[in-house]
């Protein structure tokens, strides 16, 4: 049986504690109108992520590009630092051709609720989820593999550094509803989605809190539907990231508005 092994450590880690502790790093992005923005990025230590496929059947040689990529995926998906030591877990997955994980159990779990939690989230890859990527067409139409959490294949710790910055708005972007019967009836709606890696919110997939009155949801998605943003990175790599966006109907100018005598 051939084992398909992914090792995801794109930056080394230093033995220096504070190396290793999360470190903010300010970042400018030029935007194509030549504007510049800030934001900040920092750097994580987490447990390394680890891939194996425990399939009897021959691989094709990009089974290790698409299982780093993948791991890649996880880490960013559990999004916690490491412990000291580093933590210990492995589960199992039936990896389907589209990309979804199917039948997550796990095999050794970490102990600690936080991890545990967040791996079994980072796993729950379904066939809507923004992050899944099918593997390349000429690999099974299923996979078992094992994912493995802080320890490398030959039971020494495993921990990996990763640089994330989060979606940033273009300074352009609309910032206030817009409709001629918001003064009378004054609110907010808080629009929740995802920021796609072209910088775009998909509206047809984004949800709003207490919808109420369909007048304001409309035109909150319209709003919404013209912002751009920086997308986020990950490892230099733009990615989807969760986002809230509280859009004002009419609150500002009715609370601007002079009292009556």
């Amino acid at each position: 049986m051939r084992r398909a092994l992914a090792l995801f450590a794109l930056l080394a880690c230093t033995s220096s504690r504070q190396a290793r502790a999360q470190q903010a790093l300010a970042q400018t992005v030029t935007l194509p109108s030549g504007v510049t923005v800030a934001r900040a990025c920092d750097n994580l230590v987490s447990e390394g992520v680890l891939i194996s496929s425990i399939d009897a059947r021959t691989l094709p040689a990009q089974d290790t590009d698409y299982f780093v990529s993948l791991a890649q995926v996880i880490s960013r998906r559990v999004g916690l630092r490491a412990g000291d030591p580093p933590r210990f877990a492995t589960y199992g997955v039936l990896l389907l051709h589209d990309g979804t994980m199917a039948q997550r159990f796990p095999v050794v779990r970490s102990g600690q609720r936080d991890l545990d939690t967040s791996i079994d989230g980072a796993l729950a890859i379904s066939h809507a989820d923004v992050d899944r990527a099918p593997m390349p067409s000429d690999m099974p139409d299923s996979l078992r593999v094992l994912v493995t959490f802080g320890e490398h294949e030959d039971g020494t710790p495993f921990v990996a550094t990763h640089t994330r910055c989060a979606a940033v708005p273009f300074p352009d972007n609309p910032t206030r509803g817009v409709s001629p019967w918001k003064l009378a009836h004054p609110r907010s709606i808080t629009v929740r989605g995802i920021v796609s890696a072209a910088g775009r919110v998909d509206t047809a997939t984004a949800t709003v809190d207490d919808p109420g009155d369909e007048r304001y949801v409309e035109a909150a998605m319209a709003m919404v539907a013209q912002m751009r943003f920086v997308p986020a990175e990950f490892d230099g790599h733009t990615v989807p990231e969760p986002i809230e966006i509280v859009v004002p109907f009419g609150v500002r100018e009715s609370a601007e508005e002079p009292a009556g005598p």
